[in-house]
């Protein structure tokens, strides 16, 4: 009787193979988005953290911010994009440069570290943002809709100025990159005013992109950011307990956050506009008007006829 043995292959299936290697790149993302949180800091995540307010009221704030915030965002459509000054054609690549590297330096900071996830974080959003909008046409509708949009995630920066959060930061330098790339985030924007063209705020009684604005930003927390604390168990621009350096630390704390975000976002997004287009037009005004050379002429008397003589200097490009 014949008898037919089977050896098993020691090489395996191409779909054994893909579920492995897929297997692995998770859990290398994984680790370098959440390995290196340290649940022990105040504010940083854990289950002290999670457990800072009941289930029932993280659920009760939802139910109410989100609809409320999905209802204001479709009531402030349509929406306003118009702009009237020209694009100015001037070199962004500088500015470009030296805000990748800063941008550069906290991603790797955050690589080695291994606390990815908080790239999430709403100021990092606000970075690339703005990495984006110095790479776009200024006479772009896309680009006037996300320059307006990222005048209301902007003023994170502010708070994260006058509160910072520092306890987190061990790393050499880590602490300067913070500072730097927050004080960029408020920078950038007056230069982009300065080129025009799509790069404009809104007027100043137009609300829409206000509500919009805010909107947004409070979906973008209670959906995208709890929904990613709840799942990695880190806190996500403090969204499931306080920070170290809020004022409001109670069970309330999310309520009242909600509250003086929606009186001082306008505040400071409006603020801010009108003096950048006001900083702007001043140095418009007085340097560029006064170091105009085609403006200036050199005259004299010519000796032989009693002529003038004007002499008109030549611009110079280098």
């Amino acid at each position: 009787m014949n008898e037919t043995f089977f050896i098993p292959s020691s090489v395996s299936s191409p779909e054994i193979n893909f579920h492995q290697n897929a297997k692995v790149m998770y859990d290398v993302i994984w680790e370098l988005a959440i390995g290196g949180i340290d649940s022990s800091i105040q504010g940083n995540g854990g289950e002290e953290c999670m457990n800072y307010l009941p289930s029932w009221q993280r659920f009760l704030e939802s139910i109410v911010f989100i609809p409320l915030s999905f209802w204001a965002a479709y009531m402030s459509i349509p929406l306003d994009c118009s702009f009237t000054l020209p694009t100015r054609n001037v070199s962004r690549y500088v500015i470009l440069t030296v805000y990748s590297l800063i941008f550069g330096a906290e991603l790797a900071y955050k690589m080695i570290s291994r606390t990815g996830i908080f790239l999430l974080n709403p100021c990092h959003v606000t970075t690339t943002m703005q990495l984006m909008l110095l790479t776009m046409e200024g006479t772009s509708k896309k680009a006037c809709f996300l320059f307006r949009l990222m005048l209301y995630f902007m003023p994170g920066a502010w708070f994260a100025l006058a509160f910072p959060i520092l306890n987190t930061r061990n790393l050499p330098g880590e602490v300067f990159i913070y500072y730097a790339q927050h004080v960029a985030i408020l920078v950038v924007p007056v230069y982009l005013m300065y080129i025009q063209g799509a790069f404009e705020p809104e007027k100043p009684y137009d609300f829409g992109w206000t509500v919009f604005g805010i909107s947004l930003f409070s979906l973008y927390h209670f959906v995208i950011l709890q929904f990613g604390a709840m799942v990695t168990r880190v806190n996500l621009n403090n969204i499931m307990c306080p920070a170290v350096s809020d004022p409001f630390q109670s069970r309330a704390y999310r309520i009242i956050a909600v509250g003086h975000q929606c009186i001082l976002i306008p505040i400071l997004s409006k603020t801010y506009s009108a003096m950048s287009l006001a900083a702007v037009d001043f140095y418009k005004t007085v340097y560029e008007m006064n170091s105009a050379p085609s403006s200036r002429k050199m005259c004299s008397m010519s000796d032989d006829d009693d002529s003038t003589i004007c002499l008109k200097p030549a611009k110079l490009k280098l």
